[in-house]
């Protein structure tokens, strides 16, 4: 009995919101660059490199996610599978009915909910103004612990000043029926390596950290938001949220020698009993955040990122996840930040990648159809349910 997730909802765990103007302000010619995760990460990172951006449309062609998505989107626009013909397609299904496309994407693939990160881009979109966009399907909020701090911090006069705003600010978000997580990116500022760091040094460092003009840095800025994530997870433990931290990849932003999910480890033994879910399964190194979920019970594996832009080496990182970790702590996401094509071809392709690799641990032995499909549809939609209290 052949496996079948194709009627499974999705509930995604992480994605970025976008507007419908910024959606068609976008230059069509640029699409499939955009989808790709080179073209991505030049796009959020702080400082835009044109010449980058020029080499990734290069790349754009023998990038195999690429070619899988033009030929996927060619069979649905119903053009021929070649770049200019489906940006042009994609162009004038945006442009005639945009949030009716959006939304016949999202229903195609069954995905019922979303779990939005407001911290990129900026400002920030609202979780109702990102619903309307997207036809109505639900949207919850994620609350970025740095947004805050960068807000708060140049009114602060004192380390104990910003701590309080940044505490208040929280405590505020998640009176928002809508606030179902806090986020953390501090691996883009000063590493996963988080120290307990006292108020009393916190306080010493944030004062040489206001006189440097809050340059980044280890020595001054790392002191100060390694206290103030230990204050969000209190938080977030306190109003019953999840607390989510981005470990692995990013855009050439990312501090990627102190990304590492084991670098985290230490932070995730001391809160013990407060769920924290690794943003990204900590992809290039999925199977530190695998074995991480496997001995801590309150840390879950977010497969952004893996899907979509790992291709069909996604199937290869489920496998190793699957066979090693409680499937009811991988969560589905997509890191969908611009382009709502991504929403439906992650969708897509992750239900096809559990499929193959439940089906093959089926015809193993290792499990029966009826367990194989209720770990599939829990990854897709029901773990993150269980976990955010959907």
């Amino acid at each position: 009995m052949p496996l079948d997730l194709s009627q499974a909802e999705v509930v995604d765990d992480h994605c970025h919101g976008f507007t419908i103007d910024k959606l068609l302000a976008a230059a069509p010619e640029d699409f499939e660059t955009r989808l790709t995760l080179t073209g991505l990460g030049i796009s959020s990172s702080l400082r835009p490199d044109p010449a980058a951006w020029r080499r990734a449309r290069e790349l754009t062609e023998s990038t195999t996610y690429s070619l899988l998505a033009r030929r996927w989107l060619a069979e649905r626009l119903g053009c021929e599978p070649e770049a200019g013909a489906v940006a042009r397609a994609r162009r004038a299904a945006i442009e005639a009915d945009p949030t009716g496309y959006i939304r016949s994407l999202l229903d195609d693939q069954r995905i019922v909910g979303l779990i939005a990160d407001e911290g990129f881009p900026l400002p920030p979109i609202p979780a109702a103004e990102f619903e309307r966009a997207v036809g109505g399907v639900r949207v919850h909020r994620v609350v970025r612990l740095e947004q805050v701090v960068a807000e708060e911090r140049d009114e602060a006069g004192s380390y104990a000043e910003l701590e309080g705003a940044t505490e208040r600010r929280l405590h505020e978000a998640a009176d928002d029926p809508r606030t179902v997580a806090v986020k953390s990116i501090i691996a883009y500022r000063t590493g996963l390596d988080v120290e307990p760091a006292t108020g009393e040094a916190a306080a010493e460092a944030f004062d040489r950290w206001r006189r440097g003009g809050f340059v980044e840095s280890r020595g001054d800025a790392k002191p100060v938001r390694d206290r103030l994530l230990h204050v969000a997870t209190d938080v977030a433990r306190s109003r019953g949220l999840a607390l989510h931290i981005h470990t692995g990849d990013g855009d050439p932003d990312i501090d990627l020698v102190h990304a590492r999910p084991s670098f985290l480890f230490p932070f995730l033994r001391d809160h013990r009993g407060q769920p924290i879910v690794l943003i990204h399964g900590g992809h290039p190194w999925s199977h530190e955040a695998g074995y991480i979920a496997s001995v801590l019970p309150d840390v879950h594996v977010d497969l952004s990122v893996l899907l979509p832009w790992a291709g069909w080496t996604a199937e290869r990182l489920l496998s190793d996840l699957i066979g090693s970790v409680p499937a009811s702590k991988l969560l589905y996401g997509c890191d969908q930040a611009s382009e709502p094509e991504v929403f439906w071809i992650a969708a897509r392709l992750a239900r096809r990648a559990l499929e193959r690799v439940l089906g093959e641990a089926v015809r193993a032995d290792y499990l029966t159809v009826e367990e194989a499909e209720r770990l599939g549809r829990g990854i897709l939609a029901g773990n993150t349910r269980a976990l955010h209290r959907l």
